[in-house]
């Protein structure tokens, strides 16, 4: 079968993906990736070597500004509106015809799209194909509703019905996810994990003098990673006995901000930090005790994976979100100002409550469908007659 994924130029969107890509080459299958050129190299190596990398369509600072620009919001602090703007206006407009004549020539049997894509589901209209919407977080219902909303006039401009997916790929866990949220069609589980490459990359960070302390992943992920905010946020490390892993990420606002791994950054007194470059999450997450960060949607389900408590300081898009789950969740403690990060880390690792509800969560998502278990059910169920 011909399996075409598609997604938003951006690591938090294509990475949820990648299990499910590699579990579907390694089932025989012919997989490809639609989604811009501009990613290509970041998330390339990221991916199965078998995925095919079909490029199209525009980068998250061209439509996140289009978009801004025509509803005079900001793309840092979008409400759900311009949320649907961004990803099913402005989106669409930037690359919705290419890729859907893209997909007439790859020819692919089944789509599978992420939350957030709204081109995916065009070109399955355009095919005649069925396709499958895959969660990348926490069901955030208001904001799939204004992306659909957004992209009910580019199907009227293109000919095109909108299909419903045959089914909601969901890797959240029960905890993280709203009780109040259903789903309008099937839901299939499946287990989240951080992300990996399909061999961990080498990668080297300097032994701590002391490794008995316990260790804090400083991560805040690579759109709202903002050179201060990381400053603020590993600056509040001064006081706790801890070693620090911080990534430096990179930045919608500033770009530049991960090209240097030892890029200088506020170190606390008596606090040990090594800053690292993009490494997967996975990998960090296995030296970690505790994560602090800003409540990616990675971020926070692969510290779930990992049993491991968060303390976390939104700084925009679905982090608000994300982070309010994690805390009723009992696994996070959820900060405004970078002031409120000392006190909230000193909890976090000083009552197990925290950590004890994260292991709960990793045990009840240890036992959900595996990638391979996913691919099987979307490949032999309704599709294959």
């Amino acid at each position: 079968m011909r399996i075409l994924f598609s997604a938003t130029p951006a690591y938090g969107h294509v990475l949820p993906l990648g299990p499910l890509m590699r579990a579907a080459v390694e089932a025989g299958h012919t997989v490809a990736l639609a989604t811009s050129a501009g990613v290509r190299d970041e998330v390339g190596p990221e991916l199965a070597a078998e995925v095919e990398f079909l490029a199209v369509g525009a980068m998250p600072m061209e439509f996140s500004e289009d978009a801004a620009r025509r509803t005079g919001a900001d793309p840092f602090h979008p409400g759900p509106e311009l949320i649907g703007e961004i990803f099913g206006g402005s989106r669409v407009d930037l690359g919705g015809d290419e890729t859907i004549s893209l997909g007439r020539e790859w020819a692919p049997d089944l789509i599978v799209a992420e939350m957030f894509d709204a081109i995916g589901p065009m070109v399955a209209a355009d095919l005649g194909i069925p396709w499958y919407q895959v969660g990348i977080g926490p069901a955030t219902p208001a904001v799939i509703t204004e992306i659909e909303r957004a992209a009910a006039s580019r199907y009227r401009d293109a000919g095109l019905d909108s299909v419903e997916p045959l089914g909601y790929i969901d890797p959240c866990p029960p905890q993280l996810q709203d009780p109040e949220w259903s789903s309008r069609v099937a839901v299939l589980s499946l287990r989240t994990q951080a992300h990996r490459r399909p061999r961990d990359m080498a990668f080297e960070v300097p032994a701590f003098a002391d490794p008995a302390k316990p260790t804090v992943l400083v991560t805040l992920g690579t759109i709202f990673s903002d050179p201060d905010v990381l400053d603020t946020t590993v600056g509040a490390m001064a006081g706790h006995e801890v070693n620090v892993i911080a990534t430096v990420g990179s930045s919608m606002r500033n770009p530049a901000a991960g090209d240097d791994g030892s890029r200088p950054s506020r170190r606390p007194d008596g606090v040990e930090v090594h800053f690292v470059p993009f490494v997967p999450l996975g990998q960090l997450l296995d030296r970690a005790d505790l994560v602090v960060g800003a409540g990616g949607s990675g971020t926070v389900l692969g510290a779930l994976a990992h049993g491991l408590p968060m303390v976390l300081w939104p700084q925009g898009a679905d982090q608000p979100i994300n982070a309010a789950r994690a805390a009723a969740a009992g696994a996070a403690i959820t900060v405004d100002s970078g002031d409120e990060i000392f006190p909230a880390v000193r909890r976090a690792l000083g009552e197990g409550t925290f950590r004890d509800r994260a292991q709960a969560a990793a045990a009840e998502n240890e036992a959900r469908p595996s990638p391979a278990d996913v691919i099987k059910e979307i490949t032999q169920g309704p599709i294959a007659g």
